[in-house]
């Protein structure tokens, strides 16, 4: 059966490497589609930067399109969040939140998505903004700088209720290496992403159904 997926992004954001000559995150929506050709891609506009349109005409928009969808992908990008805007004024998070809640429309009612981060590379072609793989010469254990994120998308992390750590002597106490299945919202680079995308579409929907197994995050901070 096709899926439908909504794609969370920001859209002028030229801080990633160029893909099919163009330098912006929407570039990679582009890809998204003709990758998906069986499913369904929702996103928050056509050719066009929504910024353009009303609030009110956005907001009535993008509740459609992720009320249809089942998935949401989230395409973490380096200056995806702009620090001198509140997060409740910004899109991602408000496209997360939504995502996240259980709507009810004319009788039914829309389970939470699945959720994945896909994490573009930036301009130098790398991840270490956000993910970086052999942090640790004893593990191997891969980071993530959740700081960089909204705080929806924090909150959506490493958020698993009974956690499993690695014991790892390299580690001190109070920076435990997660194991398993540790957040709601995975986290996945792109390359890996497209070299596989029906592994980690099924993790996103495989931890989707294991939902009471998270402490869930469905607002945005102010």
């Amino acid at each position: 059966m096709a899926r439908k997926i909504f794609v969370s992004y920001k859209h002028a954001d030229d801080s990633v490497q160029p893909i099919n000559g163009e330098t912006t995150a929407r570039a990679y929506v582009d890809e998204l589609i003709d990758l998906f050709e069986d499913d369904e891609i929702y996103k928050g506009e056509g050719d066009e930067d929504l910024s353009d349109f009303k609030d009110e005409t956005i907001e009535s928009h993008l509740k459609d399109k992720i009320y249809d969808s089942s998935l949401t992908l989230v395409l973490i990008s380096p200056e995806m969040k702009d620090s001198e805007q509140k997060e409740s004024d910004q899109w991602i998070p408000w496209e997360v939140s939504y995502s996240l809640k259980e709507i009810t429309r004319n009788g039914r009612t829309s389970r939470t998505n699945a959720m994945l981060a896909v994490v573009l590379p930036d301009e130098y072609l790398s991840y270490s903004y956000f993910l970086a793989d052999d942090t640790c010469i004893i593990c191997h254990c891969r980071s993530l700088y959740i700081d960089r994120l909204f705080q929806i998308l924090k909150d959506n992390m490493f958020n698993i209720k009974e956690p499993a750590f690695n014991n790892c002597a390299n580690h001190p106490s109070n920076y435990p290496v997660y194991t398993g299945a540790s957040s709601y919202i995975h986290s996945v680079k792109w390359c890996d992403f497209i070299a596989d995308k029906e592994t980690y579409l099924q993790t996103a929907e495989d931890i989707k159904e294991k939902i009471d197994d998270y402490n869930i995050t469905k607002m945005v901070q102010e």
